[in-house]
């Protein structure tokens, strides 16, 4: 299935709301109050754009580049280049010998890491505070000065192949995903796997690697977000000093269509790897960028009323009441730059079967289309998340990713900052509006993952 689960589709809470409180059988609902969100910003003459979130709690920081360019960004033929770069990148500059980034952040305590997805990729590392100089230091250097030889690109692109392999290749489910993907989207964007075609990958080396890095690696393509023991004014001198000489590009705008394959669409795989059998079904989703876009923020609580916890509408009917299946949700997620999806996932119980379990799910989803939320199920559910936001501030990390996540799609750091102030102004007119425009069968790819036939 293309969604997956997340125990929050939206963003970073901030700011003082009202608390609206509903009277139930279960006595009064309140959902709590997100404090002040401690974020400041700025941009340096080559337009690098900097996020800083001080926080004095431990002398811990996190350090992070996120690149405005990810899989649905590759030239035709060059499927997977954006995620192989990302390998490449800690191959080394004239300053940095190839793998001794890593070896330097860990020697001082820290660890590292990089990500890739359709639309962005990020480089981070979390040091204690007293280190972070040398960390920016070296991610400004390879943002400029990457070095690339055969010598280091053939075994990286054997690695990469592995890594495909090992995710990929050995999972009926993942390929099964990247199936729906293309049914969804099509052979382009955000049809293509983010680990690229087996057979494209093979093909690309140092021309097409570096091409590619100039194309996009520059640092007004680029956000700079650091968290943790940290100051703006040290972050804006550090900045000036390390990031501030690197030259800006040119650097084409990105867009995305809202082309997508020839829907509906059923896909189904059989594997004799395939031991509990899954169920799922994506609609065409807008997000906050593309599609019909005011729907966004209303399909988010529709997720979580039908689908989002063990107390949504799906899990209730499928797990608790009827027992025919082991797990059952709704996934949506409107931060991309393209089109979304809408998605529904069942795994059925051993007594059961794929076919009961999806009339039962449709069942559900056609009883909310009729008969929308009630104002109960729209207070649980913007409950959840909203303290899910308040709960995930304990981590160093959350902050940061989420607002490189809208950063790179196309929105703003208020963006994030009205997250749940929007949230909270959505009606069960809205989300019975924005269900009924999304979940239409000719927008749907249904999947079903089964064992091998006998």
């Amino acid at each position: 299935m293309i969604s997956r689960r997340t125990a929050l589709s939206g963003l970073l809470a901030a700011g003082a709301l009202a608390a609206p409180r509903i009277v139930s059988a279960q006595g009064t609902l309140a959902i709590p109050q997100p404090g002040k969100f401690n974020v400041e910003t700025f941009t340096l003459a080559n337009g690098l754009r900097v996020v800083v979130l001080p926080s004095a709690r431990a002398p811990v920081v996190l350090h992070m580049v996120w690149y405005e360019v990810g899989g649905a960004d590759e030239p035709e033929g060059q499927s997977g280049i954006a995620h192989f770069l990302e390998h490449l990148m800690f191959k080394g500059t004239p300053k940095v010998p190839p793998g001794e980034f890593s070896k330097i952040v860990a020697r001082r305590g820290g660890r590292d890491n990089a990500f890739t997805s359709h639309d962005y990729t990020g480089y981070h590392q979390t040091v204690a505070s007293d280190q972070l100089e040398t960390v920016m230091e070296m991610e400004a250097d390879r943002m400029a000065n990457l070095v690339l030889s055969e010598k280091e690109l053939l075994p990286e692109r054997d690695v990469v192949l592995e890594e495909r392999r090992a995710r990929i290749e050995n999972s009926p489910a993942a390929l099964l995903d990247e199936t729906a993907r293309e049914a969804m989207y099509g052979r382009r964007g955000y049809g293509i796997p983010v680990s690229g075609w087996p057979d494209e990958v093979r093909k690309l080396g140092v021309p097409e690697a570096l091409a590619f890095y100039r194309r996009f690696y520059a640092p007004n393509n680029a956000i700079l977000i650091v968290a943790g023991d940290t100051s703006v004014d040290a972050m804006r001198r550090l900045a000036e000093k390390h990031y501030g000489p690197v030259a800006r590009r040119d650097v084409v705008t990105r867009t995305r269509s809202d082309q997508h394959g020839e829907l509906p669409r059923k896909v189904e795989r059989r594997d004799q790897r395939v031991r509990q059998p899954q169920w799922g079904r994506d609609f065409l989703a807008p997000s906050y960028r593309l599609g019909e876009t005011r729907h966004a923020y209303a399909l988010q609580v529709a997720s979580q009323v039908i689908g989002g916890s063990e107390i949504s509408r799906l899990y209730r009917s499928l797990v608790v009441d009827k027992k025919i299946a082991v797990s059952a949700y709704a996934d949506y997620n409107p931060a991309a730059l393209g089109l979304s999806a809408f998605g529904f996932g069942a795994t059925p119980a051993p007594q059961s079967d794929v076919a009961k379990v999806e009339a039962a799910v449709t069942e559900e989803v056609d009883r909310f289309l009729q008969g929308g939320a009630t104002d109960e199920e729209i207070v649980r559910a913007k409950r959840r998340m909203i303290t899910s936001t308040i709960y995930s501030r304990d981590s160093l990390s959350t902050g940061p990713q989420r607002f490189g996540r809208a950063l790179t799609t196309g929105r703003t750091v208020d963006d994030v900052i009205a997250w749940p102030e929007r949230i909270m102004a959505v009606t069960a007119a809205e989300v019975a509006a924005a269900a009924r425009a999304v979940l239409l069968p000719s927008r749907a790819v249904t999947s079903y993952l089964l064992p091998a036939e006998t």
